[in-house]
């Protein structure tokens, strides 16, 4: 037991450094030379570093103290453990990685190979239970004072508003625009690391005939079905909801199955993350 937790510590502190030497070889190699901002505190770190010469980890430590001393008195040590090792690691490779030429001459490529490396550094980050602090911490804060607001859109106004002080700070609009690819093709790794690149779609369909659809969904497409209790809001009258995992490539076929059995159907699509059993993940 006790070498199944000391493999498993391992296996995290192992992928939150892999994941941090790819966030700073991301800053130096491609975002830093380009002065393409990545939001946060690192975006902050590369104003400094512009303006003054200081080294741009060190000041990512430093603007992050204050802000994991209000995270261990505010959400408590099992929160920011992960987080201090994970911000002071990354710091530490982004000042030992700064020597290093970028290996491109372009600004858009930049940002784009930007984009990817640092979603796939945050990405290893975040699927051990870290982050590399600054925004995250910010945003946490603010989420417990704050239960209304949703984190996502505390973490884009916070990185929004960094990326155009950089813009103006240097004095180049074109800087937001590269930093609007590389956060977008960031948030589209990370999320692939974290959720798997095999997402599936979640079907709801509502309707009279739920039973002939249900079994043409099964029939046609191969896929199973659930049926929920549910009860109309104007009537009040039972109803039941047809509930239904399919691939991307299948929803086009399940509309089409749906529509002639029941025009009138109600179908509600989402996108499903990590579904796992017969026919998707199987770990």
């Amino acid at each position: 037991m006790a070498t199944a937790a000391r493999r498993k510590i391992i296996r995290q502190v192992g992928l939150i450094a892999v994941g941090c030497l790819l966030y700073a070889l991301a800053y130096n190699l491609f975002l830093d030379p380009f002065k393409i901002s990545p939001g946060g505190v690192s975006g902050l770190a590369m104003v400094i570093g512009h303006l003054t010469g200081f080294p741009a980890g060190i000041s990512i430590i430093l603007m992050n103290v204050p802000l994991l001393i209000l995270a261990f008195l505010k959400l408590g040590a099992n929160f920011i453990i992960g987080t201090a090792i994970a911000t002071v690691l990354s710091s530490l490779l982004i000042d030992l990685t700064a020597w290093m030429p970028t290996p491109v001459g372009d600004p858009m490529l930049a940002a784009v190979c930007g984009g990817v490396l640092i979603g796939a550094g945050l990405g290893f980050i975040l699927r051990m239970g870290a982050t590399t602090g600054g925004t995250d911490i910010v945003s946490k804060l603010l989420q417990v004072a704050r239960p209304h607001l949703k984190m996502g859109q505390i973490v884009m106004v916070v990185d929004g508003a960094i990326v155009c002080l950089s813009s103006i700070v240097f004095r180049d609009f074109s800087l937001v625009v590269y930093a609007l690819i590389g956060l977008t093709l960031c948030g589209k790794v990370m999320n692939a690391i974290l959720y798997g690149f095999d997402i599936a779609t979640l079907t709801y369909i509502i309707s009279d005939r739920y039973r002939e659809i249900g079994d043409a969904l099964q029939e046609q497409l191969g896929r199973g079905i659930t049926y929920l209790e549910a009860q109309g809001g104007y009537t009040l009258s039972p109803k039941k909801v047809v509930v239904c995992a399919v691939k991307r490539g299948q929803v086009s076929a399940l509309r089409g199955i749906i529509e002639s059995i029941d025009p009138n159907a109600f179908l509600i699509v989402t996108e499903g993350h990590q579904i796992f059993g017969d026919g998707f993940n199987s770990n």
